[in-house]
């Protein structure tokens, strides 16, 4: 199929999805050829506005129908213009044992806050719309999914999750804006230049959806630290880098409201609760995380400490 389309040899891309295949094709490998489980679609009016609002990080994209029949699911087919760079999650591999590798290293996370922040920054300044009952029934689900994880999640969560609910209707106020949100910013859908640390596109916006702005917010998490088999590390430079992303943000805005920003911070921690505070089993049954998965470790790390992200997010008063 992918040959019959781009007419040149293929080649599988290095990282696939869990519900996605995909390969490099055309002449000069400039497309991307992938095909996508029903579950998993790619709606295009979300990517014509994902690229109305980004324009130079989002693809083109055009469907070119399915692939397979009757019992089996078929797979959904979509060519892309390739992206140049590799994924966030390959390009921050590097050795900075040295002085020098060490000051690069910083210098490349800078440039990606600073690419971090032109992308939310391209979002509230697109502002969307939804009507009224959409979001009455956005709120519902927020309220019922922060009360299944204050019931569900260890009692060491319990104050910030009931800060959150208290909070709920500040999300929603008629003047605070409702943006097209990447659902799944985690770093293997973001791609960047390994040398200069630039964002190159953001990918997979099967999850797109109409939210109040800051939900996704916990991608840049990832920018300032890293997890590994130890835990979660801050890098040197953590506070610079957050500072560099809102300097960059606030300057293209014209600063925010002391509203906006509490509703920002509100929505910032209650994203990372929705990112990490559930697990998919199967990817069809949606569950609150326990003790024994692996996302509990960022929930501790966020939640847990003076430091934590979540205390600077919401408890901070500066």
């Amino acid at each position: 199929m992918a040959l019959s389309i781009s007419g040149s040899p293929i080649s599988p891309a290095p990282i696939q999805g869990a519900f996605s295949y995909t390969v490099t094709a055309g002449a000069l490998q400039s497309k991307i050829v992938q095909f996508r489980t029903q579950t998993s679609l790619l709606d295009m009016d979300t990517l014509t506005v994902a690229r109305d609002v980004h324009p130079d990080f989002v693809p083109a994209t055009t469907f070119h129908g399915t692939l397979g029949e009757g019992e089996a699911s078929p797979l959904s087919v979509y060519v892309m213009e390739r992206i140049s760079g590799t994924t966030h999650i390959e390009a921050r591999f590097y050795d900075e044992s040295t002085a020098k590798a060490k000051l690069e290293g910083e210098s490349r996370r800078m440039t990606t806050a600073k690419d971090f922040a032109r992308f939310f920054l391209q979002a509230w300044k697109g502002r969307q719309s939804l009507p009224m009952e959409k979001i009455d029934a956005l709120r519902l689900q927020h309220g019922i999914d922060l009360e299944l994880l204050s019931q569900s999640l260890p009692p060491r969560f319990s104050i910030i999750l009931q800060q959150l609910r208290t909070y709920l209707p500040l999300l929603y106020a008629p003047t605070f804006p409702l943006v097209l949100t990447h659902d799944d910013l985690c770093e293997m859908n973001i791609l960047m230049d390994p040398k200069t640390g630039k964002i190159t596109g953001f990918i997979d916006w099967a999850e797109a959806k109409i939210l109040p702005f800051g939900f996704a917010l916990w991608g840049f998490l990832n920018v300032i630290g890293w997890m590994d088999s130890k835990g979660w590390h801050y890098y040197s430079n953590r506070q610079d880098l957050e500072d560099q992303f809102w300097k960059t943000f606030n300057e293209s805005v014209g600063g925010v409201t002391k509203e906006e920003r509490d509703a920002i911070r509100v929505l910032s921690t209650v994203g990372i609760f929705l990112r990490y505070g559930f697990a998919w089993d199967e990817g069809v049954r949606r569950r609150p995380v326990t003790e024994l998965d692996y996302s509990i470790k960022y929930l501790d790390a966020f939640f847990s400490g003076e430091k934590s992200v979540g205390n600077s997010f919401i408890l901070s008063e500066n």
